[in-house]
């Protein structure tokens, strides 16, 4: 229709990863698709999980997060440049361990980000970081885990420089763009079928020593993802620490062989410990756990996201342990 509103473009990073992936699920349930068009930075448009995000309505970018002024002009080229190739917001998350990738690359990725959507008009930008002790306390705690650290600095460059772009653009016609940090605590998707959750069981049980940790499924974040988008104003300059349950080892135990009938897999103690003094990054972030540990409000949580998962619910809905057991 002639004169009508163009749809705000949101651009997702890590769009076939944990969370973006999430993200755009939560997205799409709550009818983003009718009043936005989401586009997906994939560093390859072929693969099986892009294909599926095009079949669902998603357009695609080729990109990585080592060339960011080269995604902003992709997305102009794919939706044909004008006001409908605008991208309005950004969901924001990067890899600091594994394929390559570190706590620095991490940093200088996401600060890259920031700039380049301010440079580019960005209107609302969410990203998503790590709890560091709550939402009160994360802001001015780094902590001595890599990869908080590097998610701390880019927390404070997007403020700053958020901060410093709206007080330029109050003298200009120029929309200032609004923040929004995602603080997720632990996942509960780090212990599905695999290796992996033999390692995470194994770490609880040497590092927290009987104390609980929070954790949250990556369902939950994208629910917040999608809020924080598609109601910016709510959200503006919010800071969100993410949670569905607290458990200790014994509860993690004790609710996964009632839901699954079996027991949770573990490993020899050695390894876990072999793990932490080979990977500093591992290392220091159970001993966190132990020392200083998360802080979400589950109560405030609850209230405002309802259907929040718990330990249990996320066994049951989104891992594939409960399959694999039928």
């Amino acid at each position: 229709m002639a004169g009508s509103t163009p749809k705000r473009v949101i651009l997702v990073t890590g769009a076939t990863g944990t969370q973006g992936s999430a993200t755009i699920d939560a997205l799409i349930s709550n009818g983003a698709l009718d009043t936005h068009k989401l586009v997906a930075v994939t560093r390859n448009t072929e693969s099986g999980s892009a294909k599926k995000l095009a079949g669902r309505g998603v357009q695609l970018v080729q990109g990585n997060l080592n060339d960011i002024p080269a995604i902003f002009a992709s997305v102009k080229k794919e939706l044909g440049g004008g006001d409908d190739a605008k991208v309005w917001g950004v969901f924001s998350v990067q890899v600091a361990i594994g394929g390559g990738a570190s706590p620095e690359s991490e940093e200088r990725q996401g600060k890259a980000l920031v700039d380049a959507a301010l440079a580019n008009g960005v209107e609302h930008f969410v990203y998503t970081s790590a709890d560091r002790g709550g939402e009160t306390r994360s802001f001015s705690n780094p902590t001595k885990v890599p990869h908080f650290v590097s998610k701390h600095n880019i927390e404070h460059h997007l403020v700053d420089k958020a901060a410093a772009a709206a007080a330029s653009a109050s003298s200009s016609a120029q929309t200032p763009m609004t923040w929004t940090i995602l603080r997720p605590v632990a996942f509960m998707d780090n212990f599905n079928v695999g290796f992996g959750t033999k390692l995470m069981t194994t770490g609880f049980r040497v590092a927290l020593k009987g104390k609980p940790l929070q954790l949250v499924s990556s369902r939950d974040i994208g629910w917040f993802a999608a809020q924080a988008l598609l109601q910016p104003a709510a959200y503006a300059g919010r800071s969100v620490t993410i949670a569905g349950d607290e458990l200790t080892l014994s509860d993690l135990r004790q609710t996964f062989k009632q839901k699954t009938g079996r027991d949770m897999p573990e490993t020899f103690q050695f390894v876990a410990h072999l793990l932490f003094w080979f990977s500093e990054e591992l290392g220091s972030m159970f001993r966190w756990f132990h020392d200083e540990g998360f802080g979400a409000d589950l109560p405030a949580l609850r209230k405002e996201h309802p259907a929040l998962q718990a330990w249990g619910d996320w066994l049951e809905n989104d891992s594939q342990w409960v399959a694999k057991s039928k």
